[in-house]
């Protein structure tokens, strides 16, 4: 059996028709739901984009999670795993992260191409200056005249586009069903496929954000940022943050219009039959709630909540399930679904029996834990997401800004019910705590969870792992065009 492992960045679980939205147009999505088992309760681990995909790729904890660090050479991967098991391995992506920079992804790969163009990925140089109108200039350009880096590079790597086969994530799908094709008599594949979309900045085909803002032919964007809202502290209109939400539904629609262009190239190409697909997604996105655009801390359930579900053919679709499952799982599940030993410095769990309608028999797995690494060296508070299928602790350094939601009757995380529930809330913090140490994280961090005091910090504490202290990814700010 062949599997297609998709992970698309940024795309919130609920944005999903399947997942109970009414406004958002997903039906290729929501038709490979129903034929797939969906975990409602799987919620990111590492944050954000590389941090997550250590975990994937891995299937281990960090200490407590990954940061963001270029895969080391000597790392534990699944797509190496399966090679030495007799799998054909490819990484298809438009997400740059994973190799600008030397990040390092594509080395346990067979075989890895990257879609051009997208964010940071820095792959030509032309003597334009980058032809910024004034509403750009205003919005992309710092108080000391340079422009944000990020932003200048995108500009400059998509602004002779003019179709939609020319936008990344189209241009990404297009390359998987021709890889498809190249590959369609295969029963031992392992594809990866990266989607970077509905990453910000979320600036789809007109034609997707009219779906979702009427009077866009009209109103024009109205100087929203397409989700950089953080590059410039401005104030957000309510009219601006509802453009700013169409443009991300838009891009959504056009990442599952194309997504439904690859399931219909596997019928075709009678690859369904064989092929086990999960689809999932590294974070969500903050759209306003929280007083947050795009990313930020602590991770509410707009971020934390990820997408997972996986078609297996023969096996029952429209299977709901609510184990906590995060992002290690997916390592030991490939394996069991291709019958590959799961090498034993795994520590995430496989969910392969849990997809169909069977009861579950003790899931080892009783909360989740989401965030990013905290550095030791410094005095600023930290917060770490800590969950179960019914109750979200947002736990803090500070135990005075512990904050507890009830799921099932506030999804939006509206009311604070930590007072009124002190026990809940000692019961997930001690459950965080006890994560901490199965991570092996050092004792000063947990210290700092438990007593809202560090302990003693070694005295060879580095926060940056030696081994890449040198480490400088993506801009060499050389080049004069980064300055007006």
């Amino acid at each position: 059996m062949n599997v297609i492992l998709l992970v698309v960045d940024t795309l919130r679980y609920d944005h999903l028709g399947c997942n109970g939205n009414d406004w958002i147009r997903t039906p290729n999505l929501d038709r490979f739901a129903a034929e797939a088992t969906v975990f409602d309760n799987s919620y990111t681990g590492s944050y954000p984009t590389i941090p997550h995909r250590t975990d994937v790729i891995s299937g281990q904890y960090g200490a407590p999670f990954h940061e963001w660090l270029p895969l080391r050479f000597d790392k534990l991967a699944l797509p190496q795993v399966l090679a030495n098991a007799g799998y054909a391995t490819q990484l298809i992506c438009d997400t740059p992260h994973l190799i600008n920079g030397g990040h390092n992804f594509d080395y346990p790969f067979h075989a890895w191409h990257l879609v051009r163009g997208n964010e940071v990925d820095r792959h030509w140089i032309d003597d334009r200056m980058s032809d910024l109108g004034p509403t750009q200039r205003e919005q992309y350009v710092r108080a000391n005249g340079t422009f944000f880096p990020t932003v200048l590079q995108y500009i400059r790597n998509n602004r002779t586009r003019r179709n939609e086969e020319e936008w990344p994530s189209p241009m990404l799908f297009s390359t998987v069903c021709r890889w498809l094709e190249d590959n369609k008599r295969r029963t031992n594949f392992f594809l990866w496929i990266d989607s970077f979309d509905p990453h910000e900045p979320w600036d789809p085909p007109e034609h997707y954000i009219e779906m979702y803002a009427k009077d866009f032919r009209e109103k024009g964007d109205l100087g929203v940022l397409f989700g950089w809202e953080t590059h410039q502290k401005k104030e957000i209109s309510p009219d601006q943050l509802q453009r700013m939400c169409a443009h991300y539904a838009g891009e959504c629609t056009m990442v599952d219009t194309w997504f439904g262009t690859m399931l219909d190239t596997l019928d075709r190409l009678d690859l369904t039959k064989n092929t086990a697909i999960i689809v999932t997604t590294d974070h969500g996105t903050n759209l306003g709630a929280h007083d947050q655009i795009h990313k930020g801390y602590p991770l509410w359930d707009q971020v934390a909540h990820s997408l997972m579900m996986v078609r297996v053919p023969g096996q029952k679709g429209s299977v709901r399930r609510l184990e906590m499952i995060q992002p290690q799982d997916v390592f030991p599940t490939v394996c069991d679904l291709l019958g590959v030993a799961i090498p034993e410095e795994v520590e995430g769990h496989s969910f392969a029996r849990l997809l169909d309608h069977s009861e579950p028999q003790g899931w080892p797995r009783k909360v989740a834990v989401s965030g990013t690494r905290n550095a030791l060296h410094g005095d600023k508070e930290a917060v770490l997401t800590v969950q179960d299928a019914e109750w979200c602790l947002l736990d803090s350094t500070n135990p005075a800004n512990r904050r507890l939601y009830h799921k099932p009757t506030d999804p939006e995380e509206a009311n604070n019910v930590a007072a009124a529930n002190p026990k809940i809330v000692q019961t997930l913090h001690e459950k965080l705590l006890d994560e901490l140490k199965g991570r092996g994280a050092l004792q000063a961090h947990i210290d700092w969870f438990a007593t809202g005091k560090k302990g003693q910090t070694p005295a060879d504490y580095q926060p940056r792992d030696p081994y890449v202290k040198t480490f400088r990814p993506y801009f060499s700010r050389i080049l004069g065009e980064e300055q007006l």
